[in-house]
């Protein structure tokens, strides 16, 4: 979940419906519902429903219509966490009822160069490790093959990951001291979910860089990143953990953060030539809503990052 809910949990933004993208967005208290979108809704048919003084809303609708029929409250309805227009800083997600499930970072404006600089340094990654490719073909007969030139690209693959994850944290008012803190991130961006495959080495399995990540030994739970730290800052012992693998586990885990935050627009057409990620579905409560008409969008920080 993105964040807490406070107050009346009757009183919120609800979808009904989400089928291949299609929808209503619907305003309901506890006294209350309206269908958003459309102009004068309360002197329409099946747009606006008021409960009698006693009764809720949720009798008041399934009184006056079948939506509720066999069902508990809220029936069909899903409530949404964020309001219309709010949005987490670097954190993509669908746009509700958009119909196309696309990740959506809304209003990144401030961050174009920021993505640039990011799509650059894996674009810059990945053509490294192409060049190791062509003489050490990648393979699970391979992937145990370490060497110098695998561990730079490691440690360069694994900072930058680690970049993403500071600036996440900080767009969203939250500390970024360690790897436990790194961890809050996991959840709201659906990050073991996500699965990376690499177009040019038929050989290789999808990997997920970040299943498995959990406490209490955070840093160790990422076999890339646990191998990362080893090679970092204790080579003479830890030297062969500078693996092929490991290259690809952290190049992979650059690509996912990089979506995460901004969607898949964010994978240039040489990306995608290397990769393709596929993307987790997204739970309907935590998917953005476009902003009411004549509103802009409004960041709000993700909730337990302190």
């Amino acid at each position: 979940m993105a964040m807490a809910r406070t107050g009346n949990e009757d009183q919120g933004w609800y979808v009904r419906n989400v089928d291949a993208g299609h929808g209503q967005l619907w305003r309901i208290t506890d006294r209350t519902a309206t269908l958003c979108g459309i102009s004068n809704p309360e002197a329409g048919a099946g747009t606006y429903y008021a409960a009698d003084p006693d009764e809720t809303i949720w009798k008041c609708l399934r009184r006056l219509t079948p939506w509720l029929d066999g069902s508990d409250n809220p029936g069909p309805f899903r409530r949404m966490i964020l309001a219309p227009g709010q949005y987490h800083c670097r954190v993509a997600r669908p746009i509700v009822l958009a119909g196309d499930g696309k990740l959506s970072m809304p209003d990144a404006r401030g961050d174009e160069r920021y993505i640039t600089d990011a799509q650059n340094q894996l674009e810059s990654l990945i053509d490294a490790l192409t060049a190791i490719c062509r003489v050490v073909q990648p393979s699970p007969a391979t992937f145990a093959a370490y060497g110098h030139e695998i561990r730079n690209i490691l440690i360069l693959a694994s900072t930058e990951v680690e970049m993403h994850w500071r600036g996440i944290l900080k767009a969203n008012g939250g500390r970024a001291n360690n790897s436990g803190h790194y961890l809050k991130l996991a959840d709201p961006l659906l990050l073991r979910d996500y699965v990376v495959r690499f177009y040019r080495y038929p050989d290789i399995d999808p990997i997920a860089p970040f299943a498995g990540w959990s406490e209490p030994e955070t840093s160790k739970s990422l076999s890339w990143y646990a191998a990362y730290n080893g090679v970092k800052h204790n080579r003479e012992f830890e030297f062969e953990k500078a693996t092929l693998a490991n290259a690809f586990g952290a190049i992979a885990a650059c690509a996912v953060i990089l979506v995460a935050q901004f969607g898949q627009e964010a994978l240039t057409s040489d990306l995608r030539r290397f990769l393709a990620i596929d993307v987790p579905m997204v739970p309907i409560e935590e998917m953005y809503i476009m902003p009411q008409e004549g509103k802009a969008w409004t960041p709000l920080p993700l909730f337990g990052l302190g």
